[in-house]
């Protein structure tokens, strides 16, 4: 073999090698690519669930808020209602209604007790 002959195929070698080289790294390259895509893909996913499931969760949120100051401003009619209910006047107003009748003060005969502090004889 001459030196031209020689030269000419470790060039043709070194360009193989490299066509070879180059067809792997450009393999690798795309599943790199291709693996990057997927888990950015993965990822704005993951975050449009969980950016919905706390809009929900706030608007839960609010919605429970108010039910409660509903609930609080119900709860505080009631007690307005039954402290007025409750009243003498009231009561006095309907004994009729509600089937009383006054006590008689002069028949009523009052009991007395020894005083819990004292101590029983034997």
């Amino acid at each position: 073999m001459t030196v031209i002959s020689l030269a000419h195929t470790n060039i043709l070698r070194s360009h193989t090698f490299t066509v070879k080289n180059t067809r792997r790294i450009s393999r690798w390259r795309k599943l790199l690519i291709i693996g990057l895509v997927f888990f950015i893909v993965v990822g704005v996913f993951l975050y449009v669930l969980e950016s919905n499931a706390r809009t929900a969760a706030g608007y839960k949120i609010r919605t429970l808020k108010n039910q409660l100051g509903e609930l609080n401003r119900i709860n505080k009619d009631l007690q307005i209602s039954i402290s007025n209910l409750k009243s003498i006047n009231s009561l006095e107003a309907r004994t009729g209604e509600l089937k009383m009748v006054q006590a008689q003060l002069r028949g009523v005969e009052y009991l007395a007790f020894p005083s819990p502090n004292g101590v029983a004889a034997r």
